[in-house]
């Protein structure tokens, strides 16, 4: 007996984790070519392959749908823009979908060129007081490069962390090393940006970060290159014959590291 309480008082103490299973996320970026569709992939295989929860893939860029190529996704196309202007209708038709479907965990692709009209929607509809009216969780998520895409992106997601500042909607930041670790001075001192205090001044409105690492093997960029090519999704290469044993061992280790670090994020 003694046993049976002292087990019921420790998951009191430590209660088991529940993972959010009705989130929202929108992947945006106002900088083409540094992963936004390839994260929105992720995120997708993510909870539906992964986590196995119902799940809604959107592609709204206008100008590379390769989200949308994903079938095995089941991913909607939705017009968003036209003549450089946001579709209002259709977009509040997505919104509206959010708010029908207060059980699926939805992912919105959107493209760079609607980045700047998307942004003002944002502006002029509220948007982000009512998606924090919600009372589900909502992320905005975008991509963080080395190279010459790091100013533009870095000023990206200072402007997320600025518009959703002070509401419970939070910004994911995914730092893409594909042209290597982001680089910053720090009092004259080259320093990896995740390693600076950088993320902590805009701690209130931060989802998590997560780092699609720089694997420094030409392998593991060849083997992803493979599958986004492919149109393929991880559990699709798993399957194929188009892929040797090594090559689905790497593919497995780069998602497993991105899903690991989507679960701290995820778990509530």
């Amino acid at each position: 007996m003694a046993k049976e309480v002292a087990k019921e008082n420790d998951a009191k103490l430590h209660p088991v984790a529940a993972f959010i299973t009705n989130s929202i996320n929108v992947v945006m970026t106002g900088k083409g070519g540094v992963g936004k569709s390839y994260v929105a992939q992720t995120l997708s295989q993510y909870f539906l392959h992964y986590k196995r929860i119902a799940t809604s893939t959107s592609d709204s860029d206008p100008v590379n749908a390769s989200t949308f190529r994903i079938k095995a996704l089941n991913p909607e196309f939705i017009k968003i823009m036209e003549n450089n202007t946001i579709l209002q209708s259709n977009f509040d038709q997505v919104i509206e979908s959010f708010v029908a479907n207060e059980d699926i965990t939805f992912v919105l692709d959107t493209g760079a060129s609607t980045y700047v009209p998307l942004m003002q929607y944002f502006y002029d509809n509220d948007l982000v007081d009512f998606f924090s009216s919600l009372g589900r969780p909502v992320f905005l998520h975008t991509i963080i490069m080395a190279g010459q895409e790091l100013p533009d992106t870095l000023n990206g997601f200072k402007s997320l962390c600025e518009m959703v500042k002070g509401t419970n909607v939070k910004v994911v930041a995914w730092i893409n090393e594909l042209k290597g670790t982001p680089i910053v001075d720090v009092k004259g001192v080259s320093t990896p940006l995740i390693e600076t205090p950088f993320f902590e001044n805009f701690a209130d409105s931060l989802g998590g970060v997560v780092v699609i690492e720089d694997r420094k093997s030409d392998a593991f960029t060849a083997d992803i290159k493979a599958l986004t090519s492919k149109n393929l999704t991880l559990e699709e290469a798993k399957q194929s014959s188009e892929f040797n044993i090594m090559q689905k061992t790497r593919l497995n280790k780069v998602y497993k590291a991105v899903y690991d670090q989507l679960d701290e994020i995820y778990t509530a």
